[in-house]
């Protein structure tokens, strides 16, 4: 089994418990992510916004609701079943499809912004997928990317983080991560996912106009960052970048 049938399969396992931790927010809490959305995309809506590694559609269905024409793909059939559902409660049309992020199935110059939310980690080619979302981006069109250094040094160190929820215990969920991903470590370029290294990814596949800081510290507000991230360990750095295609 290759790479990305690992990380499929994982995902595709994860997409019920994961769908409840990731939507199961308050309002007040869809405000703050919206408000974060909003300031990224500097106010602007009646965007074609691509959201890459979906999952269950947490970005997109924000973008939806903000007015935006939003289209999303996810390497997990099931993600993208429960993606569909979601979408259906809050009563937005988003095209949902399952896709690789590395290899997009749509026109050069198609989208004003290309967005993703805890996905850079888990790429196997992150370059790869640079390349892709710039190729269909539209000139001067905006990727906006969210991610965080969950497993420091290679280490699992967050239980926490992205890979775990509060309805299983969080021991049970350890093992099945680490049973698909410690062998996958080695062939994942960010599973240890640091600031100068993402920058120079972003540069090298021709962004212009990086910015990266770390949430806490774009906000400056302990406050809104737990409105932002609620479980996430305070100790791990996550991340906002931004970039340009010119």
């Amino acid at each position: 089994m290759d790479t990305k049938e690992v990380i499929q399969n994982y995902w595709d396992y994860r997409s019920d418990s994961y769908t409840k931790s990731v939507i199961d927010q308050t309002e007040e809490e869809r405000r703050s992510w919206m408000e974060m959305i909003s300031g990224t995309i500097e106010g602007k809506n009646n965007l074609k916004i691509l959201d890459v590694g979906t999952g269950p559609g947490f970005l997109a269905l924000m973008c939806a609701e903000m007015g935006n024409e939003v289209t999303a793909v996810d390497l997990s059939e099931n993600m993208i079943l429960k993606a569909k559902e979601n979408a259906k409660m809050r009563g937005v049309l988003i095209d949902f499809m399952q896709g690789d992020a590395e290899k997009l199935q749509f026109p050069d110059n198609h989208f004003d912004v290309v967005m993703n939310k805890y996905l850079l980690w888990t790429l196997p080619d992150p370059t790869k997928a640079l390349m892709e979302w710039k190729r269909v981006l539209k000139e001067d069109g905006m990727i906006i990317a969210i991610d965080g250094d969950w497993h420091s040094d290679g280490v699992i160190s967050n239980p926490k983080s992205a890979i775990s929820d509060t309805t299983t215990k969080e021991e049970d969920y350890l093992q099945v991560f680490k049973k698909h991903y410690d062998p996958l470590k080695k062939d994942l370029p960010l599973f240890s996912l640091k600031a100068d290294r993402l920058i120079d990814y972003f540069k090298e596949a021709g962004f212009e106009d990086v910015f990266i800081e770390e949430i806490e510290k774009f906000y400056n507000s302990s406050e809104k960052k737990e409105k932002l991230l609620g479980k996430v360990n305070s100790s791990t750095p996550v991340y906002i970048i931004k970039a340009r295609k010119q």
